[in-house]
């Protein structure tokens, strides 16, 4: 696979025209930044339109335990409502069989922090909402033809008695999107529509014009972006190829024994590369997983 730096010349000159929000950077970068809002609004109002959302508010994306050595986790973007409710909302590329788990452990950390922060004398609290979107069908799950469910805890006899208002699951799964542009345009489907197509566009169609979405293509422009953004993205678009190639010569050469001693030998090598091109250590340790001490080593 090509360096880094061949890359950045390449996408300089011929390649990349937006970025892809599909890739965790993009989507951050896109919706999880300071004067965004607007943006993340309307995706909002995609995912859960009967809530009736006019404002939202971006909160800090690392969560904590309630422990000093209790695991963190790190979400794409976490936002407040104008009703005090909040949502997590995590975009994944790559198809997990856990993914619903994954989606309840990052539940987990602002309800224990919200009982923490709040009134001793009650366990109330205000709605939370899970949101993953997904560029695959949610495993686990029976599968359906809408775009987004909505799932929350129900009486397992009767499912039109609900148990508790406070933690709501959404899953948005793009492949299910199929509509045309034309189709999509003036509707809710149209962000979630261009999420999962701007990648391939080679400029933006007239339709966006003058639309709210106008300013989704000036964000995501590559050339725009400055050295460090474009080199970041890079990174993060690399080690995405490279998870696929994986698993998929994995899944050709049918390889089943020594699965895990060549995926941390890819993870190594996909972590020399980066080092080789300049790539802060924190950012490859970030991407690949590896310990700090597995980085230094190499």
């Amino acid at each position: 696979m090509e360096t880094l730096s061949t890359l950045l010349q390449q996408a300089r000159s011929q390649g990349i025209v937006f970025i892809d929000p599909r890739i965790d950077y993009a989507f951050k970068l896109i919706f999880g930044t300071p004067g965004n809002e607007d943006l993340l609004l309307r995706l909002v109002q995609a995912v859960i339109p009967e809530k009736d959302i006019v404002t939202v508010s971006l909160e800090p994306q690392e969560q904590v335990g309630s422990r000093p050595d209790a695991r963190r986790s790190v979400v794409d973007v976490r936002c407040g409502t104008d009703s005090g409710d909040e949502l997590i909302i995590e975009m994944q590329v790559k198809s997990q069989s856990d993914f619903t788990d994954r989606m309840v452990f990052y539940s987990s950390f602002p309800i224990i922090n919200r009982l923490q922060r709040g009134d001793n004398s009650s366990y109330k609290l205000t709605p939370l909402y899970m949101v993953g979107i997904t560029d695959f069908i949610v495993p686990g799950v029976i599968a359906n033809n809408d775009i987004v469910n909505h799932y929350t805890i129900r009486n397992v006899k009767d499912n039109g008695i609900e148990f508790t208002d406070s933690v709501h699951y959404i899953t948005v799964e793009l492949p299910k999107l199929t509509a045309t542009l034309p189709e999509v345009k003036d509707t809710p489907e149209w962000i979630l529509y261009t999420i999962k197509n701007m990648w391939s566009m080679k400029e933006m169609p007239p339709e966006y014009r003058g639309s709210y979405l106008e300013k989704m293509f000036d964000l995501s422009n590559f050339a725009s972006m400055d050295e460090k953004s474009q080199r970041e993205y890079l990174t993060r678009f690399m080690w995405e190829v490279d998870q696929r190639s994986q698993l998929r010569t994995a899944k050709e050469e049918g390889i089943a024994e020594g699965h895990a001693e060549g995926h941390a030998e890819g993870l190594r090598e996909a972590a020399r590369r980066m080092l080789a091109d300049g790539v802060d250590s924190v950012l490859v340790q970030k991407y690949t997983g590896l310990s700090s001490d597995d980085i230094h080593s190499l």
